[in-house]
């Protein structure tokens, strides 16, 4: 196999933070590989730091999920308005001036391969371990290779070809091949299909927060479904995708909740719906993930509200990622519970200011497909005079010529009454709730859009109606007939159920339809008068990755 990958890399681990609930490991200094990884408790630590390598991929800001979607835009806060710091976040957002030297593209890039090499050198010393026992060495490693796994998928569906690095890096290496996403593919799943039996089935039997059997079968699927799209695709990808997914949902082990609003219900993370998630904590010195407060605007600035008295009812919020109007139009409100338990349509004063009274309400949304006449205005305004009514019209960006008020319903479903951490200026108070990177519903999901593509729209509305019924208001029907299945419905599906949970820009990429964030973006739709080049479906891989590699490592076609 060619030698690969990135900038160049020497990776010892030092000082590795730890995960509630399981991740826990010694804060030490001036350790190395082979000074401290030489019995199960120094591997037990290694593996750990293994998963914290996924707090760098989600936590604070993980741009390049949300940015230039047709759900997601960006928003008006420090990060984004500030001359230095705009640059970034226009180029993710409005791709035209999207360049190599992008930083949080670069980050990504660099963070992933972290995580890669700490895969690496947890498979690499195993066998060196003494006191390991057999079955934990066989099941650790079967979880590190999940992990390593996944980190490739999100590599290879950003930037396309990417080297494969399996060698623990101990020394310098300016030289790195990427190899073929065909590849890559077929890597990842031969590692997931050889870690499966190794992997704790039932979830209940070991720590929260480890790699079990549903995990790698969701990854499979997704893999699968994600591979069955490419033209090195094979032909019976969508039909395993489907059947992995369906032998999940058949799974005793997992359930969807009886609403959707108990899946992100505070205190209630360790439920049955969630099958794998990142985990966070509140130990000394380490910092939380910012998704409970990046789907917000600063309403700590406005009369009524500050960021001390507002902290435990809103969180203190900011504007990454604003929700474009088309998502708030997707929601059918008289039918549909996932409004409500995902927007925040109503807010109180926090604190007395003036002839405000702490509890009045100062911001309202009426629901956007519903009416709000001049005369429920009025009544409304009579018994609460303080009250800023906000319409759909006004909930868009205030600059560019764009008009709005950036004043909107803001994602509330990851609100945490807990957060409290100062991560620093801009990400102060972040959440230590965990961040779900798989949940049963985009199982049901993801088995509807295999059996789609493979004509079986029976079942594809059958999956589809699994989540619809769910999420339907006592006395209501959402249930959708075969006829009704599109490749475009079940993203607007998804979209309703898995806002804000970082898959947008991966779906949309998966499915080709990234053509919608060209459509109903409207920052993006501004800066693309032509629409979209087929270009923007890969990253450009980072200029320090080029820069730094001695014999010449290729650009992506376009940058």
């Amino acid at each position: 196999m060619k030698k690969k990958l990135i900038i160049i890399v020497v990776i010892m681990f030092a000082g590795f933070t730890s995960c509630k609930k399981f991740l826990t490991e010694e804060n030490l200094s001036g350790i190395t590989a082979e000074n401290y990884y030489t019995n199960a408790a120094g591997y037990e630590s290694l593996i750990n730091s293994c998963y914290a390598s996924l707090r760098g991929i989600y936590s604070p800001n993980p741009n390049l999920f949300e940015w230039g979607t047709d759900i997601t835009t960006r928003g008006e806060i420090e990060l984004v308005s500030g001359q230095a710091n705009e640059v970034p976040a226009i180029q993710l957002n409005e791709y035209r001036s999207l360049t190599a030297d992008n930083v949080p593209i670069d980050t990504f890039f660099t963070v992933a391969y972290r995580g890669i090499q700490r895969c690496n050198t947890a498979v690499n010393r195993a066998e060196g371990i003494p006191d390991l026992a057999e079955n934990i060495k066989n099941r650790r490693l079967a979880e590190v290779r999940f992990l390593r796994a996944y980190f490739y998928y999100l590599l290879v569906e950003n930037f396309g070809n990417v080297p494969i690095v399996q060698e623990e890096i101990s020394s310098p290496v300016t030289h790195f091949a990427p190899n073929s996403e065909q590849e890559v593919y077929d890597f990842m799943i031969a590692e997931l299909n050889a870690a499966l039996p190794n992997l704790e089935a039932n979830p209940a039997s070991t720590e929260p927060g480890r790699a079990t059997q549903g995990a790698a079968r969701h990854l499979l699927a997704l893999l699968y479904l994600t591979r069955g799209y490419k033209s090195f695709g094979e032909a019976a990808d969508f039909e395993r995708a489907a059947q992995l997914a369906e032998e999940l949902i058949g799974s005793s082990y997992y359930a969807l909740l009886p609403t959707f609003a108990e899946v992100f219900q505070p205190g209630n993370e360790l439920n049955r719906e969630i099958i794998f998630a990142v985990q966070y904590g509140a130990q000394p010195g380490y910092n939380g993930n910012g998704q409970n407060i990046l789907f917000g605007w600063r309403y700590w600035r406005e009369k009524g509200f500050d960021e001390v008295t507002g902290l435990r009812d809103y969180n203190r919020r900011i504007s990454n990622f604003m929700p474009t109007q088309f998502l708030y139009t997707l929601y059918n409100t008289t039918k549909d519970s996932r409004y409500d338990a995902t927007f925040l349509s109503r807010f109180y004063a926090t604190k007395t200011d003036g002839a405000i009274q702490a509890g009045n309400l100062r911001y309202y949304f009426p629901y956007p497909d519903q009416p709000f006449t001049t005369a429920d205005s009025i009544a409304l305004k009579a018994s609460n005079p303080n009250v800023e009514i906000i319409r759909l019209d006004k909930w868009k960006q205030a600059f560019n010529n764009v008009g709005g008020l950036e004043k909107f319903p803001m994602i509330n479903k990851f609100y945490d009454p807990n957060a409290g951490l100062p991560y620093n200026n801009e990400f102060a108070y972040a959440s230590t709730k965990d961040v779900f990177l798989f949940r049963l519903a985009e199982t049901y999901l993801l088995a509807a859009e295999a059996y789609f593509k493979l004509g079986q729209l029976d079942k594809a509305a059958e999956k589809l109606n699994a989540i619809r019924q769910r999420a339907a208001k006592p006395g209501q029907n959402m249930n959708i007939n075969a006829a009704d299945v599109s490749i475009d419905f079940i993203l607007d599906e998804k979209a309703r159920e898995q806002a804000g949970e970082y898959k947008r820009w991966l779906d949309l990429k998966r499915t080709q339809r990234l053509a919608r964030a060209f459509e109903y973006n409207i920052l993006t739709k501004m800066a693309n008068p032509g629409g979209l080049v087929d270009k923007y479906y890969l990253r450009p891989i980072p200029q320090s990755v080029i820069d730094r590699d001695t014999e010449g490592y290729p650009q992506n076609p376009g940058y």
